[in-house]
């Protein structure tokens, strides 16, 4: 059985999953998203599935996936997020790297068994020891060749006599690679592909067609069957040596990046999905624009590879697709007929990067991705270059803290978003009592330390909840978005402690701060919220230092 635990808080919808689940294998507990639920989930082992809600009842998805994650049970776990996505700003409230399967609701049986089936089978083949290869033919010595040749790749190996007990052998033990011959009896290649392209634990495994006949009528017959590539008999071992190296798996690989495959396809989408891991990226699959959307609202992945085959407004859809991602740096390939050329064409005005015309041959669409991903990787290198740039410009050398200039800016943004969103902002400013004398009595160097040692205890006690900078001189102060006056205050009471208790520099010198607190629209307005905390300040000294004030006194 599967291990599979379900976040759910809505019963209706627990018993949903229970009833689509009976009897498929799939061992089902449910769990509600409160602590006290999260943290009995904790306490399982041996989870193979996790299937978590966007936005649980009482917690974040994201602080249920990283509290899961930690634990030794869930170290090789798959997680699926289970949403509606409606919502235009998720991508900032998810991680798309804890997604493994994405399941949009509402959902079908045939869909939730889909999802939860991929996901096992990628489980199942990064658990192995040795990749396994599976080869089905109907001679004995084909099979024999072929699996030593397997074996010397370091290749498990099954082999299988024809396309019904292959397509058996595939089922009972998700192989990682299948090599099959086209004529066989009961079943033949092609049909065997059919059969493996419509089974959801294995649609995704390459498999490699040997053919003793190989035209143009057998390469889209095998492309619309599912087949990643073709192979003439006799087979040559530097020939088969060759496709199974392009044809890598992202089990065996760390992943160069996401990808996201949208097609309703499931032969066509089972292609790009097998070229797509062959160049080491972690693969998603959507099969309906709702569940692409819902996707491109989570998260904006490396490559989109869009299938407009079956769309009649195929130049809408990638301008809709363009919306989503809003100009970041996704790389956009469109897939459809010859027949739709022009339109492919017009979709480059709407956010698209390349086209392919099907039938295509996987080294010509491994290509074009391939110079798409190095263009995308010089291009992500000078961002980063950018951002260390613009690092330096914004921190504060000494204190490691962020400066006044990003300050200045930080507050105006965050006003406006808590404006938006409605919550409250809290605003504190602290001075360090009494430094003159540190610097007079034993340097500058010593109060350096000082002024560093006390930035380290503000930056620890606010990393969660605040924006810590350097407001100048022996000033700090932090920006609390969504906080109230009265945690703040809380938050403020901690540094105070936590600073007059520190034995600081190798003197062992104890530092006491005085500061005042401000909140938007508790005590201030956004235009008075520095300075009323400044005046708070001003009082905190006034009145004997060590100590934080929200109000005169």
């Amino acid at each position: 059985m599967i291990k599979t635990a379900v976040i759910e808080d809505s019963k209706a919808l627990a018993g949903i999953y229970r009833t689509y689940l009976a009897g498929s294998g799939f061992d089902v507990m449910i769990f509600g998203s409160n602590p006290e639920e999260i943290t009995r989930l904790a306490g399982e082992s041996g989870v193979d599935i996790v299937v978590y809600p966007g936005f649980p009842k009482f917690q974040f998805s994201s602080d249920i996936v990283s509290q899961l994650k930690k634990r030794s049970g869930f170290k090789s776990a798959l997680f699926v997020l289970s949403t509606t996505m409606p919502e235009e700003t998720m991508h900032s409230h998810l991680d798309f790297n804890d997604i493994d399967g994405l399941l949009v609701k509402p959902f079908q049986k045939q869909d939730l068994y889909r999802t939860l089936s991929e996901a096992y089978h990628s489980r199942s083949s990064s658990t192995r020891k040795k990749p396994l290869a599976l080869v089905v033919d109907d001679s004995a010595a084909v099979q024999r060749v072929l699996s030593q040749a397997l074996s010397s790749l370091n290749f498990a190996v099954k082999t299988a006599s024809d396309g019904a007990q292959g397509l058996n052998l595939a089922l009972e033990h998700l192989p990682d690679l299948i090599v099959t011959d086209v004529e066989m009896p009961v079943m033949d290649g092609f049909e065997l592909c059919k059969h493996i392209s419509l089974e959801p634990s294995i649609q995704n495994v390459p498999v490699i067609v040997v053919s003793g006949k190989y035209d143009d009528a057998e390469f889209r017959k095998g492309f619309e069957s599912g087949v990643i590539d073709f192979l003439k008999k006799p087979v040559s071992q530097a020939e088969l040596f060759s496709v199974i190296e392009s044809v890598a798996f992202d089990n065996l690989k760390i992943p160069r990046g996401t990808a996201l495959v949208a097609s309703s396809d499931p032969t066509l989408g089972g292609i790009v999905v097998k070229i797509l891991k062959s160049l080491q990226l972690h693969v998603n699959q959507c099969r309906s624009l709702s569940a692409l959307e819902t996707f491109l609202k989570v998260a904006v992945p490396n490559i989109i590879v869009l299938d407009l085959s079956n769309e009649a407004e195929m130049v809408n859809q990638c301008r809709h697709v363009n919306r989503l991602i809003k100009g970041r740096s996704s790389v956009v390939i469109t897939v459809a007929e010859e027949k739709d050329k022009s339109a492919m064409v017009e979709c480059f005005k709407h956010g698209a990067d390349e086209m392919v015309t099907k039938p295509f041959g996987r080294d010509e669409l491994k290509a074009r991705i391939k110079n798409h991903m190095k263009i995308k990787k010089l291009q992500e290198e000078l961002i980063q270059k950018n951002r260390i740039l613009e690092s330096l410009a914004y921190k504060d050398k000494l204190t490691g803290l962020m400066n006044r200039r990003f300050f200045d800016e930080t507050l105006k943004k965050e006003l406006a978003n808590c404006e938006v969103s409605g919550l409250p902002l809290a605003f504190m400013i602290m001075d360090l009592d009494n430094f003159k004398p540190v610097n007079d009595t034993y340097g500058h160097d010593i109060g350096d330390t000082v002024l560093r040692e006390i930035a380290g205890v503000v930056r620890e006690l606010t990393a969660e909840q605040g924006i810590a900078c350097r407001y100048g001189g022996e000033e700090f102060c932090v920006v609390f978005p969504g906080i109230d006056l009265e945690s703040a205050m809380d938050i403020g009471e901690k540094i105070r402690r936590a600073c007059s208790a520190k034995n600081l520099t190798e003197h062992n010198l104890r530092q006491t701060i005085s500061g005042g607190i401000s909140a938007w629209p508790d005590t201030s307005s956004k235009e008075s919220l520095v300075i009323d905390a400044d005046t708070f300040l001003y009082r905190a000294k006034q009145s004997g230092k060590n100590r934080i004030l929200s109000e005169p006194v």
